[in-house]
């Protein structure tokens, strides 16, 4: 029976590499407006945190100016000017594309965890790390489809927890849709309330070895009150009806 390490890594290589492909004019387009617009290198590195704990290198097209500080937190860069080129790219998260490339070279998966910097990662509530180095971190995520992807990974470790917890390769395709659908003007972010039940699965294998915060169980739906067909009858009424009727 193929394991779900493999079933994953052929999912990732069987949407990655076309992705890649496609993508390819795209990431050659930014990288030229972000050059122009920012006169520097269009593209940037950083070291996150991936599979095992162990460190690797992400690559981005740069999107802020070069002062920046390079390992500043979200709430950190979110009053930096940048050019219209910069929130563009920011915006449509067009400066991430170039981390499909490490999809084909196995430092990350199409759909995971958002790699996080080593000081961030630090900061995780515990067992929380421990629980995301199970995977690959990935290029797309529950997290980084909800509602939650204005803040920090920490304020909301529920999305990471619930698709350690209900991984499968269903859940991966749902979410790479989810992805593509967010692309789209007016389409919203989603809650953990949104996870089809179809998509769920049994999970990673080794997290139950694994000292994890509690992971939240799959929504269920409300079950309505039943609603009666017609209203019962009533004695009084009957016996009124049968007076009027002599």
């Amino acid at each position: 029976m193929m394991s779900d390490a493999l079933k994953k890594r052929l999912f990732d290589l069987l949407v990655g590499v076309p992705l890649v492909v496609l993508t390819l004019p795209l990431v050659a387009v930014g990288a030229v407006a972000s050059a122009l617009s920012l006169r520097a290198w269009p593209f940037f590195t950083q070291r996150r945190v991936g599979l095992g704990g162990r460190e690797f290198t992400v690559l981005k097209i740069r999107s802020l100016p070069v002062a920046t500080p390079g390992y500043a937190d979200k709430y950190a860069i979110q009053h930096v000017e940048t050019t219209r080129v910069g929130r563009a790219l920011r915006a449509t998260h067009l400066d991430e594309l170039p981390q499909l490339w490490l999809v084909l070279t196995g430092a990350m998966s199409l759909v995971g965890p958002r790699p996080e910097m080593q000081a961030l990662a630090a900061r995780f509530a515990p067992g929380f790390a421990e629980a995301r180095a199970l995977v690959r971190p990935g290029c797309t995520g529950l997290w980084q489809v909800s509602e939650a992807v204005g803040g920090l990974i920490r304020e909301a470790p529920q999305y990471d927890l619930f698709y350690l917890r209900h991984w499968s390769v269903r859940l991966d395709g749902w979410i790479v849709w989810r992805t593509l659908l967010g692309a789209l003007p007016g389409e919203r972010l989603i809650s953990l309330d949104d996870v089809p039940r179809w998509a769920l699965g049994t999970g990673v294998s080794g997290l139950e070895r694994s000292p994890a915060p509690p992971i939240p169980s799959p929504p269920t739906p409300p079950v309505p009150a039943p609603v009666p067909s017609r209203l019962a009858p009533s004695p009084v009424l009957e016996e009124t009806a049968r007076r009027i009727g002599a």
